[in-house]
This record gives structure tokens, C-alpha cells and sequence, in this order.
């Protein structure tokens, strides 16, 4: 049985950076499967098989209370929403409690799995997809007829949005440069990442660079982030309002989104209007953006109220504990969030997880 748990944790790292091509729509809209979601319901049920003593209980219990006053407000919305829109929207939590199931699994002291390597291969592929996306098909705004985003001249390899592909690249070169492996792979992540021309990333980039040098009190890290800064002007601007880093479209729009979210957290202050009902609330049942705001922690307020914030801050303390190189990922991911949804992403759960399930096996 621990065999077919290694195998199928393999093949996790291996379809990750296949990303949005292993999705299967599910009728009926907007209900996606992807192969990963499968993949990780295995696992768990034949870990459970296992009859395993999960050595994460300090991250159980913060994870049952999130997840509960998530549940809290799905029930409260079912006065609002029809019983098929709560089931929908209630998907997104069995899959964030699924995923979580990663943090016990990998930190299991029976499986020997070299998980950070995992994710390294896992990232570097998406970074050489990114790159072979950028000069093979670099004008993608033809995914606008699939309710994308339309991009031109950017990265979005496999994700179909450059600003999550960058956020993994970054977590990349944060694992790249925390287990000190070939220098060689820095330019592997870099040049995608900066192709990508997500601002959010960029800060997210520089704040991870303050962060390291604080812990380590080695001021002399902060030359990294002169040197990325260095790099910016001369990023090539072929065409198209994506490329311009001055550009003020998007930043208008993210601040009427968190004008939408404050609007939503006023008239929902406690409970919110449901965990993930954002979509039905905004009348964007096929979108892909129409589920998140720009801001996890307002989504998370503006869905589950105070009670979730509270309850998923907790979480958050709970993770932050346990290593270095978990405190700088969620420093990255937090910078991130402040600006996309970044937080509830399905790569980013998986990455996160894995990494923190890692990181116990190895302190245990």
C-alpha cells in the first residue's frame, strides 16, 4: 500500500506543471474536475487505508475550526442561494480540505519521499513550458473566447494567467535558493518569471528578499533585490498594454474590486455571504476570475465573514511555525495576495502544503 502512495505522490509532482490542460469540464458549468483533484482523493483515502498516526495534530485542529466556520457560511447562505449554487459552491471546500489532507500524507515518517525535489522538477517544468509558450504561441489573446484573460507577449504556460505562473516560479526560486542546489537554475526561473511582468510578483520578489535578509541578518542579500530591480528596465516591450510596468488599467480595476469587496464585507460583516459563492453573488457563473476578488484575505472576509478570518489567520500562524524557508514562502504568498487570490489557488494549495507536510517529516 505504501508503494502505491509514493507512486501516486510522484505522479502528483508530474502532472502539476501540466497545470489548466489537465482539466475536465463537468456538467453542469462551472463545475471543473482536474486530474490532480483525483490524484490527491486517492491518496488519501488509501493513506487513511494505511491506518497512518499523522505527526501534524498542532495544524489539525486550526484546520477544523477554518473549515467549520466555512461551513457556517454556506449554511447561513442557503437562505440566500438555491440549494444547486450552495452545493457548487461548496465544491471549493472539500477540495481545500482534500488538499490540506497533503500536510499529513507527506509528512508521514513512513514515506521517504524527496519532496523538495519534487517540487523543483515540477517548477522547472513550468518554467521551460513558460518559455516555449513565450516564443512559440507568445500572442494568447485567442483564450479570450474561453473566458480567459487575453495576454499578449507574456507567460502564462500552462496556468493561463502570468501572474500565478510567476508566483510559482517565485516559490521555485525561494526553494532554489534555501536547499543551495546548482546556481544554474536561478536563470531557469528568473527570465520566465520576468516575462511574466506581474507587479504583484515583482514586490512579492523584493519583500521575500527584505524578509531573507532580516532573519538571516545578512544585509548584503538586499543587492539581490537592487540587482532584480536592475533588470526591469530592459525586460523587451514588443507591443501590447500587458508589458508597460507603468501601466494603470489593472490598478484601476483591482481598486474597484476592493471597492466591491468592502461593499460585500459591509452588508456580510460576520459570516459573510458564503464560502465561495462569489460567482452566483456577481452573476459570473462561467468566468474564471468570477469566483475570487483580488485579495484572498478579503475573500475570505467578504465569503466567510470575521468568523473565517479569524479561524483562517489562525491557520496561518499554525503553518508560519514551523521552518524557515515555510516563514519566507508565506511572506512571498502573503505580499502575493494582497493583490490576487493568490492564497486559494489549486497549484499554490498543493505547493504550499506539500512543502509544510515536508518540512514536519523532517523535523520529526
Amino acid at each position: 500500500m505504501l508503494k502505491l502512495i509514493k507512486s501516486l505522490a510522484i505522479s502528483l509532482f508530474i502532472i502539476f506543471p501540466f497545470g489548466q490542460l489537465t482539466r475536465i469540464p463537468i456538467f453542469p458549468p462551472p463545475i471543473n474536475l482536474y486530474l490532480h483533484d483525483l490524484i490527491i482523493s486517492l491518496l488519501l483515502i488509501f493513506w487513511l487505508l494505511t491506518k497512518p498516526r499523522p505527526k501534524a495534530d498542532n495544524l489539525l485542529k486550526p484546520l477544523i475550526i477554518f473549515i467549520s466556520a466555512c461551513l457556517l457560511s454556506l449554511a447561513v447562505a442557503a437562505f440566500k442561494f438555491s440549494l444547486s449554487e450552495i452545493l457548487v459552491s461548496s465544491l471549493y471546500l472539500v477540495r481545500f480540505a482534500t488538499y490540506s489532507s497533503l500536510i499529513f500524507i507527506l509528512s508521514d515518517q513512513r514515506l521517504k519521499l524527496p519532496i523538495k525535489k519534487l517540487l523543483l522538477i515540477s517548477s522547472g517544468i513550468l518554467a521551460v513550458f513558460g518559455l516555449a509558450q513565450y516564443l512559440l504561441v507568445p500572442d494568447t489573446r485567442f483564450l479570450s473566447l474561453l473566458n480567459w484573460d487575453d495576454h499578449y507577449f507574456r507567460v502564462i504556460a500552462t496556468l493561463g494567467d502570468p501572474a500565478y505562473v510567476a508566483i510559482i516560479l517565485l516559490l521555485g526560486l525561494v526553494l532554489v535558493f534555501s536547499t543551495k542546489v546548482s546556481p544554474w537554475l536561478y536563470p531557469l526561473y528568473l527570465v520566465p518569471l520576468l516575462l511574466t511582468y506581474s507587479r504583484s510578483t515583482f514586490l512579492s520578489l523584493l519583500v521575500t528578499i527584505l524578509a531573507y535578509s532580516i532573519f538571516k541578518r545578512k544585509l548584503k542579500i538586499i543587492l539581490l533585490g537592487l540587482l532584480f530591480i536592475s533588470f526591469l528596465p530592459f525586460l523587451p516591450r514588443p507591443g501590447g498594454e500587458g508589458v508597460k510596468l507603468e501601466r494603470l488599467f489593472s490598478i484601476n480595476q483591482r481598486f474597484d474590486n476592493y471597492q466591491e469587496s468592502f461593499s460585500i464585507i459591509k452588508a456580510n460583516p460576520i459570516v459573510g455571504i458564503g464560502f465561495n459563492t462569489l460567482r452566483f453573488h456577481q452573476n459570473q457563473p462561467l468566468s474564471h476570475a468570477g469566483a475570487g476578488l483580488d485579495s484572498s484575505l478579503l475573500f475570505v472576509i467578504a465569503t466567510a465573514g470575521l468568523i473565517g478570518l479569524f479561524a483562517y489567520l489562525n491557520l496561518l500562524k499554525s503553518i508560519y511555525s514551523h521552518s524557515l524557508l515555510i516563514k519566507i514562502s508565506l511572506i512571498a504568498l502573503l505580499t502575493h495576495s494582497l493583490f490576487q487570490n493568490s492564497l486559494f489557488y489549486p497549484w499554490v494549495l498543493i505547493w504550499l502544503f506539500s512543502l509544510v507536510g515536508c518540512e514536519l517529516h523532517r523535523s520529526s
